[in-house]
């Protein structure tokens, strides 16, 4: 029976069949007749995007995608599935034709995968066309300020800066966007922190967008020109530091023989670079000034200026010091008659007449040097190297010296009370030999 089957001529027949038909789909399979397939979601590359923007439009859809129907073989379908998977299928739309916002529909260009050229394919236009519609809006760029925020804590004997004390770069941020959107935002947000600093803040930080009423904008759809913002903020050492006045002994007192007393503050509080403000501690004192106590009286005051040196601040706010002066030590002031008054440089081709005969003069200094004075000890000397000679009568400056008794130092300045010590001298051209 099976023998009977296998010589059978109409099995051979039905086994050419199939056997013809299986060829013939495998053929058209690989290589055969061009197909329909439809490829969604294709993405789209805008041209023109500058030119939209310069006419102050925006595409607001970028995520729009084409659909497009490709006839084809099947191999040729094949490569182009491959290529599109692989993000090299896409289509090109310009855009530099747009003048006006609202909804545009605009036609595409495929462009297709490397592996498949446009000899082999075929595109067929949809109900609507080969197009794909755009949404345009009102596009805006803008440059918005920078601020900070600090919002942690310096350590011990240091100060954080003010908010105006902030440091960025860039100095501000440019962003662009649909112009409803740009519109909202009225700044931009630095946030530094940091706990027990010591030193100044200087890194990138990225930023937040802030709104009129100082809210966050989180779902902003703008474009920043930069993402990070590079920040300085100052953490300064402070110190406090005492004030002095520098006392020169004269006048028969010495340091220990006067009290200073500095009104509003012997000290004031400073800020700045650690290296300055350590610098300044190592010195002990601000040094305001120095007086000669040989011109002093008991309760005289004179007023300083605090002085800092750049890079140094003035947290006290104090700027002058009045220093009253008590003196507790006892001196006595003595009037003298002093009549050696003596000429030196004299110009030579000039004779030189002294006018003034006796001048008086002040003394202070303890009573025992006082009781010890004489007036022959008070020498008056005129130095005119300085003095341009003319005919006539001159008031020159003189100096004051003591022979004898004492020192400058143990007597003090000799000043008669609001003016200096001057005497009147006659010029006359010397007689020639």
């Amino acid at each position: 029976m099976g023998k009977k089957i296998l010589d059978s001529k109409i099995l051979y027949v039905v086994l050419s069949v199939i056997l013809t038909v299986g060829i013939w789909c495998y053929v058209t399979a690989a290589d055969g007749t061009p197909q329909s397939r439809t490829y969604a979601n294709v993405p789209v590359i805008f041209e023109g995007r500058d030119i939209l923007e310069d006419r102050g439009l925006m595409i607001i859809n970028d995520d729009v995608t084409a659909t497009v129907t490709v006839q084809a073989t099947p191999a040729v379908h094949a490569r182009l599935s491959a290529g599109w998977s692989d993000g090299d299928m896409s289509v090109t739309v310009k855009v530099s034709g747009v003048s006006e916002e609202g909804s545009q529909s605009l036609a595409y260009v495929v462009n297709l995968p490397s592996t498949v050229s446009s000899s082999e394919v075929n595109f067929t236009t949809g109900t609507r066309g080969s197009v794909v519609t755009v949404e345009v809006a009102r596009f805006l760029r803008r440059e918005i300020p920078i601020e900070g925020s600090f919002q942690g804590n310096a350590a011990e004997g240091y100060l954080a800066g003010n908010e105006e004390d902030f440091q960025f770069s860039p100095g501000t941020i440019w962003i662009s966007g649909q112009e409803e959107e740009v519109k909202k935002v009225h700044h931009a947000l630095v946030v530094v922190t940091g706990e027990n600093l010591t030193e100044n803040v200087s890194n990138e930080y990225p930023f937040k967008l802030i709104g009129a009423s100082n809210d966050e904008l989180t779902d902003l759809d703008v474009t920043c020109d930069v993402d990070m913002v590079y920040t300085i903020f100052p953490i300064r050492a402070t110190a406090e530091i005492p004030l002095k006045i520098a006392l020169t002994p004269g006048g028969g007192l010495g340091e220990d023989d006067v009290v200073v007393t500095l009104n509003p503050t012997d000290t004031i509080m400073v800020a700045g670079g650690k290296d300055a403000v350590a610098a300044l501690a190592n010195e002990g004192a601000i040094t305001l000034g120095r007086v000669d106590l040989a011109s002093i009286q008991n309760g005289d005051e004179k007023t300083f200026s605090v002085p800092l040196e750049d890079g140094l601040e003035n947290l006290s706010g104090v700027t002058e010091v009045t220093a009253v002066f008590t003196v507790v030590k006892r001196v006595v002031s003595q009037s003298f008659t002093a009549t050696q008054i003596q000429i030196i440089n004299r110009p030579e081709g000039w004779d030189v007449d002294v006018v003034t005969q006796v001048l008086p003069v002040e003394i202070r200094g303890t009573q025992e040097l006082i009781s010890e004075l004489i007036e022959e000890n008070i020498r008056v000397v005129a130095d005119l190297q300085n003095i341009t000679p003319a005919p006539g009568s001159f008031t020159v400056p003189v100096s004051i010296s003591l022979d004898s008794v004492g020192t400058k130092s143990e007597i003090g300045e000799m000043v008669l009370p609001g003016s200096n010590y001057t005497v009147v001298v006659t010029f006359t051209p010397a007689e020639a030999d």
